[in-house]
Formats: structure tokens, sequence, C-alpha cells
């Protein structure tokens, strides 16, 4: 049972990838045309996944991916055109893969009815057998190189290439099954390397008039023709040589063998072809991190111990030696950190492929034509941030796509084109990630988002003049917060945007906007690399360390109790003519601030998206790296905290989440 579980696992990963890779050959397929290449290829995701299934037993799966197999065979030989229909047919096959995948992966076993799917694949394949394309068509089929080699090989040996057309009278009442049964026949004393359409289906037309076979034979054609002429039921029989120069060959794709097959040649005693990569199980890095970071959190303390054995014994030769043991430990433990944190990171990529296909589909629901761009893919990213980040990035796709660009009339009357393009973009920027969503829209009217902002009560007329533009444009994330004067079904309900904020802050992220009317909106989001260990700004209140993401941290200055003035209520400082509000740590966890004194406080400049925010704190200590630990279940999620460390000294220090200090502090206020 346990090694039915692991192959289990393995056909799911698989298939994940497999349906993924559906999807990219579907999309292509639809923009380009349906290339010969592309259609081979998508066959052969269709018959591996088809095998997998079959051998773990999920019939409905294997059922629904051999018809699917059937129809790409019609196109790839030409006898079923590719177009918007064809495509739409292939990815409503591909959504009922998807919940059979959901089903699979929660319950182990199908109950979605593949039934309609599955008859209207068969409809489309029964059209492409009647009418113009009941012609046995001239085209020469595209061969597997594998076909190809046996074929070359064939007539090597001294034989004959040749095309057997035969056309079965009308009055034939089981034209397939006579078909069949001629099938058969030739194959008993010819060579067979392809014919159409293809006898190992079980979904044979039973109205086909017309079959054509590609054979290598040691007969001579008149003989064939004879032949042929000599079957019952059949009304034209003709045989001609083949010409190899016509003949097309696939372009060998990616092996995606099952893991069942994978294992089944092991145990044959065949040679296996070394994959330079292994899957491991994520819980197994998961741990492998956590190990990682106790060590990080020993090479802090063995450099405090190193301290204080030189302040105590001084420079003598076993110090030294404890000296350099440590500065060794620290230089491995950090090749392995950083080696385990390379493990961690995966390309964005994986998550940017789920959006063509959405962005089609919501396109076509407005009656909206757009180009999706994408950029930076190969940008690499914690796999827990890329799992983190699609909904945010799901909802500014879907904003954008609604609200950002226009209908196709709007635009040429703006003097646009009337497609219009939305920019996904990620890149490396200073130990971050930076995400972009643009697009070339109507861009966000601050003067209406300032109104929609006052009749909702979110701020006063009074504060709206105070407001920059800036300012303005962060009011969409308010919670509840819509311009839109229509609910639809992509977005526009006014839950989401704040969430989107809220997400973000909670990777310790930040979200920014730029806009210009009548010419776009951008979103940029900035991520750390990862969440596992990051750098942080370790500051001291009332005798409690906490600990400040360096990403968050804009600046750190020293003032006098005398810098600080108040502007209509509210305690704020001016740094470089800019007028920050200042806030004390001390206020949003309980504790009492140190009484004022004439020496310089430390004060550290918070950066948020609409403006920047001083907090007072008691004492700076440093930067340090650290470990995040989870609060655990017992605590939960505490606001203004997105967890904890362990430091050198044995001290467990909070690690502030900004976002929710900024929310305590506001309420303070």
């Amino acid at each position: 049972m346990q090694n039915l579980a692991e192959f289990r696992e393995v056909y799911l990963e698989e298939l994940e990838e497999q349906l993924q890779a559906m999807e990219e050959e579907i999309m292509r397929l639809e923009k380009e045309g349906g290339s010969e290449a592309g259609v081979q290829r998508l066959f052969r995701t269709a018959h591996t996944l088809k095998g997998s299934s079959a051998a773990m037993g999920y019939e409905r799966m294997k059922d629904l991916t051999h018809e699917l197999e059937h129809l790409l065979d019609k196109a790839r030989n030409q006898a079923l055109e590719i177009n918007d229909e064809t495509a739409d047919l292939f990815f409503r096959c591909l959504d009922v893969m998807k919940q059979l995948q959901t089903e699979i992966a929660d319950q182990n076993k199908e109950s979605f009815d593949t039934t309609p799917i599955i008859h209207e694949l068969r409809r489309f394949a029964e059209l492409s057998n009647s009418g113009k394309q009941e012609v046995v068509s001239d085209h020469s089929p595209l061969l597997s190189p594998e076909t190809h080699a046996a074929l070359l090989d064939s007539i090597g040996s001294g034989q004959r290439a040749a095309w057997v057309n035969l056309t079965i009278m009308p009055s034939c009442d089981m034209k397939a099954a006579r078909f069949c049964l001629i099938d058969m026949q030739l194959r008993e004393t010819e060579l067979v390397f392809w014919s159409d359409p293809d006898f190992s289906s079980p979904a044979l037309p039973e109205q086909l008039t017309t079959v054509r076979w590609l054979i290598t034979t040691t007969k001579q054609l008149t003989e064939l023709k004879q032949w042929a002429g000599s079957l019952t039921d059949v009304e034209e029989g003709t045989a001609v040589e083949c010409d190899l120069s016509t003949l097309a060959v696939a372009a060998l794709p990616e092996p995606m063998e099952p893991a069942l097959s994978a294992q089944a040649t092991a145990a044959s005693g065949s040679e296996r072809i070394k994959s330079p990569t292994i899957r491991v199980h994520v819980e197994r890095l998961e741990h492998m991190m956590n190990l990682v970071g106790e060590l990080v959190i020993d090479q802090t303390r063995m450099q405090l111990l190193d301290k204080e054995l030189r302040n105590q014994l001084g420079a003598s030769e076993a110090v030294e030696s404890m000296s350099k043991l440590s500065d060794h430990l620290t230089r491995t433990i950090s090749e392995l950190q950083e080696s385990m944190m390379k493990v961690r990171m995966l390309p964005i990529e994986q998550l940017f492929t789920r959006f063509p296909r959405m962005v089609r589909d919501i396109s076509q629901t407005l009656g909206k034509e757009v180009e999706l761009r994408i950029e930076g893919k190969e940008t690499e990213l914690d796999r827990t941030l890329i799992e983190d980040i699609g909904d945010p990035l799901i909802h500014l796709i879907r904003n954008a796509l609604d609200h950002g660009i226009e209908s196709p009339e709007q635009r040429r009357e703006a003097g646009k084109p009337s497609r219009g393009v939305l920019r996904i973009s990620a890149s490396h920027e200073d130990n971050q990630v930076m995400i972009v969503v643009e697009d070339d829209g109507a861009g966000i009217h601050t003067d209406k988002v300032v109104k929609s902002a006052i009749s909702k009560g979110v701020i006063t007329e009074a504060e709206a003049q105070q407001l920059s533009n800036r300012e303005a444009l962060h009011l969409i994330f308010h919670p509840g917060f819509s311009t839109a004067s229509q609910v639809s079904d992509i977005s526009g309900r006014g839950v989401g945007m704040d969430i989107v904020r809220t997400q973000i802050e909670r990777m310790n992220g930040l979200i920014e906007i730029e806009t210009t009317k009548g010419k776009g909106t951008l979103f940029r989001i900035k991520l750390p690399l990862t969440l596992a260990i990051i750098t942080g700004l370790l500051v001291e209140v009332s005798g409690q360390t906490f600990i400040i993401p360096m990403n968050n941290v804009a600046e750190i200055v020293r003032i006098v109790p005398e810098e600080i003035r108040k502007v209509r209520g509210i305690p704020v400082l001016t740094i470089r003519n800019e007028v920050i509000p200042i806030a004390w740590l001390h206020d949003c966890f309980g504790y009492e601030r140190r009484a004022a004194t004439s020496k310089p406080m430390p004060i550290v400049i918070i950066g948020r998206a609409e403006k920047r925010m001083a907090l007072a704190v008691d004492e700076l200590i440093g930067n340090q790296e650290i470990v995040i630990k989870s609060l655990g279940s017992f605590l939960g999620k505490v606001e203004g905290l997105s967890g904890a460390t362990i430091l050198g000294s044995g001290q467990v220090a909070l690690i502030l989440e900004i976002g929710g200090i900024v929310n305590m502090i506001g309420r303070h206020a």
C-alpha cells in the first residue's frame, strides 16, 4: 500500500506538469493556427497521460485522454483543422481533466461525469470523416522519428514504399468492420507504417468510406493493384509508389514517461538514462531548512562565545584556535544556508504559466482584445512566496482586464490600437523580487477615487484636500472601496484590493501604484527572496527585543524631543522638508514609554507605499540574519507580528509585520 501511495504521489506530480504543458501547447496552437510540431507534442503528452492513468487505474482520465488522443491523431494527419472551435473544445477537455485531477488528489477516486465531453470529442472526430474530409487526402503524414527510421530500414533491406488507397462501396452496410478486416489482411503480408484512420483506435466512424495505408512490400505495384481490386465491397483500389522526400518527420519531444513505466524498464534490466534531477518531497526540504536555521542560530552563539572568551582569557593559543574554528563554521554554515536557499528557489514561470489561459478566457467573456506579454519568467523566488503571491496577482490581472483595458470601440475612439496590452514581468532588484502588472488602458481617475472615498466615509472633504496624488491613489486599498458603477463577475465587488495589500505585507512585501490618465496603470510589487531567513534590524523597547525586516526600513535617524511638533494633534517630525508622523512602538504592545531626556532618541523610518512613518524605539542593537519561526498554533495570528526568532544569546525576539503595525498606530492616533 505504501508503494501505491508513492506511485500515486508521483502520478499527481507528473499529471500537474502534463496538464500545464497541454494548456501551454493549446494556447500556442490557437495562436499559431495548429503547427504540425505543436499537434505532435500535444498528442505525445495526451498519449503519455493515457498510459500513466491506465497504469494507476484511473479509468475516466484514461478514457478521456484516449478520445483526445484520437482526435489529435486526426489533427496531426491533417484530417481535422485546428481553429478557434477545436481550441475551445481542447480547453473544455482540459478543464474536465483538471476536475478529475482535483478529485484524484482529494479523494483518490473519480466521480465527475466525463460523458458529455467524450461525446463532444467523438462528434468532432466523426465530423472530420464527413463532407470534404471524407475523401482521402494526398498529404504526407507526420511520422515519428522511430517510425521513419523503421521505414528506412525496411527499404534498405530491399523493400519498396507504397501508398495503398481504398474506397468502399456505398452499398456496404458495415464499412468500418469491412475496413478492419482488410487492414488485418494487409498486415499479415506487408509492413504497415501509417494509416488514416488509425486502426488501433476503437472509435472508427461507421460511415468511413476511404482509407489510406503507407506500407513497404516486395510485391510489384501491379500485384498490389490487382489485390486491391479483388477485395469484396471495394469500389476502387489503387497502389502508387511513395516519394520519401514528401514524408514529414516530427521533432523528438522531451521524454515524459510515467513513473511506473520507468520502474518497469529498470526491473527488466534495461539501461536507464541517468537524470540530473531527483524528486524530493517538500516536507523534507522544509525539515532541512529548519535544521539549517538551527545552525545559523548556533553560529551566532559561537560568535558571541568567541568574544566572551577573548574578553576573559585574552589572546591565548586556545582562544585563537577557537576563533579559527568559529570562522570556519561560519563560512561553512553560510555556504550551506545559501545552497539550501537555492534549493527552495523556483522560477516564477510556474506561476506565470497560469495567466495566458486566464487572460484569454476573461478577454473573450468581456469582448476585449488583449495581448499578454510575460517577461522575466526565469526569475527565481522562494516556493512559499510563489504559492502566496498567486491570488494577489490574479486579482490585479482581473482588475486590469475588467476596469483598466477598454473595449475595442473605446480604444479606437481614443486613438489607440483596438488590442490592449497587459504586461506581467519579474526581476531581481537589491535582494528583492520586483513583480510588475501593467496595462495600457484608461488609467485610474484619482478624482473619482477621492469622490468615492468621501461618499463611503473613508475620508472627509477636509482630509481630501490635503491628500497628495499618491495618497489618493492608495485609497483603493481601503476595505470595501470600489469606483465601479456596476458589479461584474470578473471584479468590482469592492473586496479584494485591501486583501491584496494585506497579503503582500504579510510576506514583508510592498505594493506601489503608478497611473496616467488615458495611458494605463502599473502595479509594482516588491517581495523578499525568501521568508525563511531574512536580514532584520534589532531594536529594544522596554527591555524586549523586536526585529524590523530590513526591506521595510527606509532610514534611521536620531532626534532630540524638541524636534517633535504637532500638526492637527498628530506628533510629526520634519526630515529634509518632509513631514513624517511619528509613533512609539511601545504603544502598540502596551509598554511604557521611556522618560524624555535631552539625549538623542533613535528613530526608524519605515516605508509604506503611500506614506512613511517614524517609529520611536529605546535602543538600536544592530543588523542580523535571522531565522523566522512561526508563533505556533497556541498564539496563532497576532496583529503586528509575523513570527519570532531565537537570538544567539538564547533570547526570543519578535518579528514585526509592518502593515499590522501601521494599522495599530492608526487606531491609537
